[in-house]
């Protein structure tokens, strides 16, 4: 992973690293006032030989450095605080002040520390006298002849008397909220990365041109207002309505030969704007000037007829029963789409698309229309997709942007493929806008649509109460 791809990932994952970074300082706000304020107190021992003291003076020297990290190590021996503990009479063991006290030599001195730390100051300031008073006694005792009236060669004395210090040694604010800090910028950019390296949707055109052998035909960047304007080319010089345009020359080049056609869009699993595409594409179809025909083939899910606010209780199933004629069931819309619905829900959808009532519809339909846009549903999930495929000049397969994973789009092109269809093209659906560079599409600016909300992309709460509008918008993901 290169630099490029670093800051990719953290542009992309920014939300999940500010989350991660505003609880981590909540955790250690949390912990700093959890945390009970801690005073210390030290005394200090001088480690010395008596003025008539029986050894010379530098012998007498080398001997105390010598001894004073052991007087330090013995200051937390169990005697010695157990008697410490008994002459403070606060309620606490022997072992339990050891955890509180420490002596330690300082450096190149015969100075000995005795620290205390306890939740008040008083207290700090008298557990420090009384264990430096126990290790004065303690080494007196070691130091002194059991036998003999000599003097201790070596005897420790009190050069600093413990004092009572009222600022708290911890927590220590700043550097706890410091620390605390960096530890969650860490954890949130080390969980990027990893939900990264573990994220097996689509993202970019790498993954595409792996798994179908060429580069997506198109990237329709997210826009956040579609659920209220699902015709998105009605603009005709809005981002999407260029976008489409871009679409209808590529799809174009990618069938010169074809005067007729007929193309089915799918996609590899529900949700991932197959309605949205196939609509907005006949309509951009019509404006250049062809005869369209936009068919609604998902009979079990049909959603057309509600983006266009057009009739669907009339199609393709009443035209089979012969309850309709093909002229009588073929609405005209505004756009200059002609549009057949499903019709009433048959109990039977593939079966009803594998019949040669069908298909000589189809045939008819082809005479009929320089281009005969077909919704079909999802691949993977059903069989319906892949018989339409099989009628048709080829198919264009939709992709959600971090939603379709590898594996799903790996299985639809395998279940085209296994038909013998024909894929003219893939259409990568809800790209961000800083991800529609690395598709290397456009003209200085994203094009594309987004629907519904996904990764905190909601729309502003205003346009959530335009419930009726939104709500078509919301049927196109189907």
């Amino acid at each position: 992973m290169d630099l490029h791809q670093f800051l990719g990932i953290m542009r992309a994952r920014w939300r999940f690293i500010a989350t991660t970074l505003g609880a981590g300082a909540l955790l250690t706000v949390a912990l700093i006032l959890a945390t009970p304020a801690t005073y210390a107190s030290s005394a200090t021992l001088f480690v010395s030989t008596p003025t008539t003291g029986v050894l010379d003076p530098y012998q007498a020297t080398l001997t105390m450095q010598q001894r004073a990290q052991s007087y330090a190590n013995l200051a937390t021996d169990a005697e010695l605080l157990h008697h410490a503990a008994s002459r403070l009479d606060i309620g606490i063991t022997g072992s339990q002040l050891g955890r509180q006290v420490s002596a330690k030599v300082v450096a190149q001195t015969l100075l000995l520390e005795v620290d205390a730390r306890a939740n008040s100051p008083e207290l700090a300031q008298q557990m420090a006298t009384v264990v430096s008073d126990e290790i004065i006694r303690m080494v007196k005792n070691l130091e002194t002849p059991s036998d003999s009236d000599v003097p201790a060669p070596i005897i420790a004395r009190l050069a600093a008397k413990a004092t009572v210090n009222k600022s708290p040694v911890a927590p220590n604010i700043p550097l706890n909220l410091v620390t605390g800090l960096l530890l969650s910028i860490l954890v949130g950019v080390a969980g990027a990365v990893l939900r990264d390296r573990l994220d097996t949707s689509v993202k970019d055109s790498e993954d595409v041109e792996e798994i179908t052998g060429s580069a997506p035909m198109a990237v329709l960047p997210f826009d956040s207002d579609v659920p209220d304007h699902p015709l998105a080319t009605d603009s005709g010089s809005g981002m999407l309505g260029e976008a489409f345009r871009v679409l209808r020359t590529n799809l174009k080049f990618a069938t010169l030969d074809a005067n007729r056609q007929m193309i089915v869009v799918t996609s590899a699993v529900p949700n991932e704007g197959k309605t949205f595409v196939a609509t907005n594409l006949a309509i951009s179809m019509a404006k250049s000037g062809r005869s369209v025909l936009l068919l609604d083939g998902d009979m079990r899910n049909p959603n057309v007829a509600d983006i266009l606010g057009l009739e669907n209780s009339v199609g393709l199933i009443t035209v089979l029963l012969g309850r309709s004629t093909l002229d009588q069931a073929v609405q005209a819309h505004v756009s200059g789409v002609h549009f057949l619905g499903t019709g009433p829900q048959p109990p039977n959808p593939a079966e009803v698309l594998d019949t040669q009532a069908t298909r000589d519809l189809l045939n008819r339909l082809r005479s009929t229309y320089d281009l005969i846009v077909i919704d079909a549903p999802p691949l993977l999930p059903v069989a319906d997709a892949a018989i339409l495929v099989t009628e048709v000049d080829g198919a264009l397969l939709i992709t959600r942007y971090g939603d379709t994973h590898r594996e799903q789009l790996r299985q639809a092109i395998a279940r085209l493929k296994a038909v013998g269809g024909r894929l003219f093209g893939t259409i990568v659906n809800q790209a961000p806008a800083r991800a529609v560079g690395s598709y290397g599409y456009g003209y200085g600016y994203g094009y594309g649509y987004g629907y519904g909300t996904r990764r905190g992309t909601e729309p502003p709460e205003e346009k959530k109460a335009k419930a009726p509008t939104k709500d078509r918008g919301r049927r196109a993901l189907r």
